[in-house]
């Protein structure tokens, strides 16, 4: 069963929430399919290690920590059979923010946060693997991240509040630029430290999970209802971007199964 818990709040600027996640099964490895969806997170697996296979049918084995960037391209999870899953769910432009790192480095990839934020992870890691409770995991990290707002990096800007907005894809570049008080061009360069995609990427990812949390939530609607719902200029925009994003048409995409949120 997920849970979630809210971040401290002198840490909502940062963070959005904790997820811990915790499974059980007797198959080898349970697949399951996971679509782009527009976040940004730190995660630990204290348990059996995570594998991700990708559509060119390569695997690789997870690192027990890493940061993942904007995913950008469909793969699916290989579910071990004792599996933790704790999650640091964070702002678009949390990371970046607290550590002044740009996020185009983790674009559609993933690295250790060890590698990244030093050797001051691996203890925490270890702590978290330790850890009886999803609430002692939590404790645990935001300690570390109350110690690290002290002094991070990059002060709030008006574009942190726009990409904030949960329908920022129902937006022109133009209005959102002029939203955070800036050029286009200076809004485009803000937008890819913070997020390392571009904005009109970022909002097709936007408009295309809300589409694929709708057909899961309603699977009786017909894309073309759920094109017209979600914005998009009409059924074949819609199907463009599922192929892009998923690699498959959407009769051969498992919604059942699927990790769509």
């Amino acid at each position: 069963m997920l849970q979630i818990l809210p971040p401290h709040p002198a840490l909502r600027p940062f963070v959005k929430a904790y997820w811990y996640l915790h499974v059980r099964h007797t198959m080898p490895l349970v697949s399951l399919p996971i679509a782009p969806i527009p976040e940004t997170a730190l995660y630990f697996y204290p348990k059996d290690k995570l594998s991700v296979n990708y559509l060119d049918n390569s695997t690789h084995k997870i690192p027990d920590n890493i940061i993942i960037g904007q995913s950008t391209f469909r793969h699916n999870l290989l579910i071990p059979s004792n599996y933790i899953m704790f999650k640091v769910l964070l702002q678009p432009s949390g990371f970046f923010r607290l550590f002044g790192i740009p996020m185009t480095l983790f674009a559609g990839s993933y690295e250790e946060i060890n590698l990244v934020l030093g050797n001051e992870i691996k203890e925490i890691r270890e702590r978290i693997e330790n850890a009886a409770t999803f609430g002692e995991m939590v404790n645990i990290t935001e300690g570390f991240l109350l110690r690290k707002i002290v002094d991070y990096k990059v002060e709030k800007h008006a574009i942190d509040a726009v990409l904030e907005q949960s329908n920022f894809y129902h937006f022109s570049l133009d209005q959102l630029a002029q939203d955070a008080c800036l050029s286009r061009r200076q809004f485009e360069r803000k937008f890819l430290e913070r997020t390392g995609v571009s904005p009109k990427f970022y909002s097709r990812i936007l408009r295309f999970n809300q589409a694929m949390k709708l057909k899961q939530k309603a699977p009786q609607l017909s894309w073309m209802h759920i094109a017209y719902d979600c914005g998009y200029f009409d059924h074949n925009h819609l199907l463009r971007d599922f192929k892009q994003f998923t690699g498959a048409v959407p009769s051969g995409f498992d919604f059942e199964k699927a990790v769509i949120y």
